[in-house]
Order: C-alpha cells, then structure tokens, then sequence
C-alpha cells in the first residue's frame, strides 16, 4: 500500500470510529438464493468469469526456485505452474500430450525434466518434450518441438496470474487496473512462502468470496477469535475498478490520536481485504499477509476446493511462531466461517427460502454480486 494511500485511510477510519458511521449502499439488495444452487449458473459462471478472464493463482513464493512446481484443479481444468531454468513462471495444462495422463500432482520440485508415470514421455520445466520411449512408434511427434499446452501466465510483484485459454492474450494492465500500484507496493516479490492448505468445502464459491465481504458477523460469530482485537463492526470500503478493498481497523488503530495526523498510519491497525475479481481474496495482516482462492468443482454447484496461502517478508527476523499463526487462521476459517457457509449451502439447496437480502451495511457484498452479475452479460 502507497503512504499516501495508508494515511488517508487511517483518517477515514478514525473518523468513523469516532463518529460510529459505517460506509452503506443507497438500499438493501435482494438475489435469488438459487445463484448458489443452479448448475446452469454454475456453467455461465465458468465460462464468463473462469475461462475468460486473468486470476490469480499463487504468490509467486510458493515456486521460488527453478524447477519448483504447484498443481491447481481450476473449474475441472488441471494446471501446472512451474518455475523454469530462467525463473520465468510457467502456466501448462497439467496433461501428457500422449494419452491424457495427469504429470504431477500437489506441490514440490524437479530436476530439469519430469517424466509421465503413465508412458515415461519426459517434459522440461518449460513443457517441451524431451524425451519419448518407442520413439519410432510415433513418427509425426517431434522431440523438442512437441511441447504441453501452455496459458497465458504472468508474475507480478508477488503473484501469478494465468488466463485459462490457451489462444487467448493476458493484459494484467486491464485486468489490475488502478489497483495495480497498490499491490505493488507490498513488495511481495520479497516475501517467503510459510505454507499452504487446501479445503473442499460442500459451499458454492461464490459463499467463500462473501465471507470475507462484510463485518456485520464479526463480533457475533468471531466473538471468541479475531473479534476481541476487531473494531467491532466499524470498516471501510472502497471499490478498485473490478476489484474492492475493505479495512478492518483493530483497537490499537486508537493508540495514534493524539499524534501528528501527518503520521496516521492504517497498517499495521487494521485487516486490509482486497477482493480480487472474480475469484480471490488477498488478506494484509500487517506482519504476514493471505491468499485464499475459491475453484468451483464443475459439475458440482456445492463443492469448492479453497486454497490458502500465507507469506510473510523474506527479512523478517522476529521470533514469530508461523505455525501456530496459520493454525489459529484456517481455525477461524474451518471452525467458524466455512462452517456456517455449508450451512448456508445446505439451506438453501432446500428450496424453500428463495431469496436472501444484503443490508444497506453489506455493501461488499452488493457490489461484488452486481460485478459478478454484470460480468456474466458481457
């Protein structure tokens, strides 16, 4: 975040402490609760928002090093990222180009070639094959010319992006827009990955994006947790183009008052959320900073696989227990948030209840529907 930007929010949020104001929407909005359920929705959904537009796939941390790779599952279609011999970021479709077989699986590292456990076709860390047992058998396959299908992939300060169509053209300038400066200067190109989990949760992905879209819940249902250091239900909220950033300030954020409003500072008083169109989630948590990604199953409208991930700076020499600070973060996740979501889920795939409202104070979670909703009719 740009200094500028950090003190400007620090005063907005002292300022609607001080005066309990919230940011709100003009009116409460009502959808149709069959957005989660409906597999025909679920169908538009993966080819308007996962087929044809950029996402974010990863801190680039988590393949730091030549020939470290990571396997994603996005909306039925199997990718590798792969770091290559030159460091360059690599986004292939994580299938032999002989007979479909999956190369690799989870996360990890190899030499300069990886082999298909099904024929042993082996592959470099840019996808170019290099070597073919029975060679002779497959006269119009070239070595070193045949290569695995390959997307559109960019690093940038900290994160892979990957377009999935093959024939289509990345253009993160677009797709960041006035956001791009400010993920930027979090600097997480220096950064070190702490680890990594992944979930498959019986909620439709859209529920994991707007867990994280309002605050109304959390002196309720994080009352034991994250709600003893939040601001009660106090936040800000501004929209960056596609995206959207939230601010969370915690009790600490008081401790400045008194000081040279020239200093104010939001970081490190505060939960910064930015929702990142369509699909993701970016969470600074001052000392350590998130990414949470929601991959609908294809042929499932209830099951999400969620990723996180958590980095903190490479220089950082405090004794800080990483461990334990992922720990008690899927915690809230798992025990709290995602657990009340499946409930949601399951009633709603009742049919009883048709419709669910937003509150005027909700408005992230209005404003990310009617993104959704307008990206959908082009």
């Amino acid at each position: 975040m740009q200094p500028q930007t950090d003190q400007r929010l620090a005063a907005e949020a002292l300022d609607r402490i001080g005066r309990a104001a919230l940011p709100e929407a003009d009116a409460t909005m009502a959808i149709d609760g069959r957005r989660y359920t409906c597999e025909t929705a679920l169908a538009d959904e993966i080819a308007a928002l996962f087929r044809q537009r950029p996402l974010p796939l990863a801190f680039g941390c988590e393949i730091a090093e030549p020939g470290d790779y990571l396997t994603l599952d996005i909306a039925g279609v199997p990718v590798l990222l792969i770091r290559d011999d030159d460091g360059t970021v690599r986004g292939l479709l994580n299938t032999c180009r002989h007979r479909g077989a999956r190369l690799l699986d989870g996360a990890g590292r190899v030499g300069k070639a990886f082999a298909c456990p099904y024929h042993n076709w082996a592959y470099d860390r840019c996808g170019v094959l290099r070597a073919q047992p029975a060679s002779e058998h497959f006269p119009d396959i070239a070595v070193g010319e045949e290569a695995l299908v390959r997307f559109p992939t960019e690093e940038r300060d900290g994160f892979v992006w990957l377009l999935l169509d093959p024939a289509g053209t990345l253009d993160l300038d677009d797709a960041l827009g006035e956001l791009g400066p400010e993920l930027a200067a979090y600097g997480l190109a220096d950064y070190r990955h702490r680890g990594s989990h992944i979930w498959s949760k019986r909620m439709n992905w859209k529920l994991g994006v707007d867990t994280f879209l309002e605050y109304y819940h959390v002196p309720i249902l994080h009352r034991a947790s994250i709600g003893k250091t939040l601001f009660g239900t106090v936040f800000l909220y501004e929209t960056c183009g596609r995206h959207a950033r939230l601010v969370a300030p915690r009790r600490s954020i008081l401790d400045q008052r008194e000081d040279d409003p020239a200093t104010w500072r939001v970081l490190p008083h505060a939960t910064i959320v930015y929702r990142l169109f369509p699909n993701a989630v970016f969470i600074s948590q001052g000392p350590h900073v998130e990414l949470v990604r929601f991959f609908p199953d294809p042929a499932r409208p209830d099951t999400t696989a969620c990723r996180f991930s958590f980095a903190s700076p490479s220089g950082d020499t405090s004794e800080r227990d990483w461990e334990e600070m992922m720990r008690l973060a899927l915690g809230v996740l798992d025990t709290e948030d995602f657990a009340v979501m499946e409930g949601v889920q399951a009633n709603l795939a009742a049919g009883v209840q048709r419709e669910i409202v937003f509150g005027r104070n909700e408005i992230g979670l209005q404003n990310f529907h009617r993104m959704r909703d307008a990206a959908m009719t082009g």
